[in-house]
């Protein structure tokens, strides 16, 4: 086991010295995650930018073609947002705008309740002023409460300078994404912890996917709708299969990625397991694009259950089979204790 261990080790040396190692192609596992996530950074900022640009021609003249394309660019956003949910790991300087970008779960509809308050106050709204606010009226959530639940806002000045706020939030809050992921934050660390942050990446983000099932699933005969992400949008399904995509895609990592440190170390079948079930989930995936739909029969819950222990499967799989193969020890995981 010692040689075992010593021997990944080894291949992981990629990690820290950016040499080739195990690597034929002389790219580091992690130069590779870490390109991933600027890759998704950069595709979350010009969404963000287009979206901004979406809201500001819907203010100037509101139609239902403006608002059907602000609303369309939202959604790109929150597809690419995906990519970024729930990890919890890397540059902490990106960790600390997750909850500006996106305020959820909110359980109590603290974002409706604080935008019903903004639009209440006699404020000429800007990006400034905005920051000072509560970051639940900040980011995604707040928008999509003005393009699905409140459009007539939008016919309104004071609506319209909210949204053109929250819109220049956004851009800004991925431009500063952007300078947070410049370096690579596990470059200088060594192979094992490297890894560990790797693992835990995946994890945590399996472990939010499955908090987005289980807070509006609720108790069997008693769902909580409201409670689902982009509940306002009827778009909380297609969120959740991006972020099954995402995850699928960090455990690949173009070939360089967990999946191939398995098979090099003669774990193929584990592999194989982990990522057929990944195929599976997608190939098997809900039409709706609503979670609220599916909650409100009984076959559409059992495809949510469905999913749910699919995510489980590969939950257990990394646990209690890729981290003690790999000799890893993956900590605490961002909903521990939620």
């Amino acid at each position: 086991m010692k040689m075992k261990k010593m021997m990944i080790a080894l291949c992981l040396m990629p990690w820290v010295t950016g040499l080739a190692g195990c690597q034929e192609d002389q790219e580091t596992v992690s130069a590779t995650i870490h390109q991933q996530h600027v890759n998704a950074v950069e595709a979350f900022t010009e969404a963000a930018r287009e979206l901004e640009s979406a809201v500001e021609t819907l203010c100037q003249a509101n139609t239902d073609d403006h608002l059907a394309a602000s609303r369309s660019a939202w959604q790109v956003l929150m597809q690419d947002w995906m990519v970024l949910q729930g990890r919890e790991k890397g540059s902490e300087a990106a960790l600390a705008l997750t909850w500006q970008i996106q305020f959820w779960p909110d359980k109590k509809d603290i974002t409706g309740r604080k935008m019903e308050q903004l639009l209440a106050q006699n404020t000429h709204w800007n990006a400034a002023l905005l920051a000072d606010q509560s970051v639940a009226v900040q980011g995604a959530g707040a928008m999509e409460w003005l393009l699905y639940a409140h459009p007539e806002r939008l016919q309104q000045p004071q609506g319209c300078e909210l949204a053109t706020a929250i819109g220049q939030r956004l851009t800004q809050s991925g431009e500063a994404l952007m300078d947070a992921w410049k370096a690579n934050p596990w470059q200088a660390m060594t192979p094992q912890l490297a890894l560990g942050e790797y693992v835990g990446a995946l994890t945590n983000q399996l472990d939010f996917a499955m908090k987005k099932l289980t807070l509006p699933m609720g108790k069997p005969g008693h769902p909580r709708p409201y409670q689902a992400e982009s509940w306002r949008s009827q778009t909380s399904m297609r969120n959740l299969k991006a972020n099954v995509q995402a995850m699928q895609s960090l455990y690949l990592a173009e070939g360089k990625g967990l999946d191939a440190l398995l098979r090099a170390q003669g774990e193929a079948e584990l592999a194989d397991r982990i990522a057929g079930q990944f195929d599976s989930l997608l190939v098997s995936w809900p039409q709706s694009a609503s979670m609220g739909a599916l909650l409100k029969t009984r076959g559409g819950y059992r495809e949510l259950i469905h999913i749910f222990n699919g995510m489980e499967y590969i939950r257990f799989a990394l646990h209690d089979e890729v981290s003690p193969a790999l000799g890893i020890v993956v900590g605490f995981n961002a909903t521990d204790g939620d």
